[in-house]
């Protein structure tokens, strides 16, 4: 039982390992789509409150934008494509990565069928 466990996870890294792209390109489109994408945006929002407090982050649900204030360095996150437009790299970087980790939290993990021979 545990030699079938260990051959399913060794193959799924195997694939992940041969197509690392095709694991990028189709993970941050299966949760930002349907009815979970309301979803996701609102724990954007709060992850946001909770890194930078609630009087640095402003969301503007009509527009899908959120915006973040911090010592005078704005950053914009688009809802729509969950892109990060800010002059700071650091502030840039630490709000794609908190996006991009919580989009891992949250996404559901789909593991492919091995046919056991």
């Amino acid at each position: 039982m545990n030699d079938m466990y260990a051959d399913a996870v060794l193959t799924l890294c195997l694939q992940i390992e041969a197509n690392p792209q095709a694991i990028k390109q189709s993970s941050l489109r299966s949760i930002t789509q349907g009815k979970d994408k309301s979803t996701f945006e609102d724990r954007v929002q709060k992850l946001l409150v909770e890194m930078f407090g609630e009087e640095s982050v402003s969301y503007q649900p009509k527009l899908k934008y959120i915006t973040v204030t911090v010592d005078n360095d704005k950053a914009v996150v688009n809802l729509k494509s969950y892109e990060v437009q800010c002059q700071n790299e650091t502030l840039h970087q630490m709000i794609t990565s908190a996006i991009k980790r919580l989009h891992i939290a949250l996404t559901p993990v789909n593991v492919p069928t091995i046919a056991i021979t």
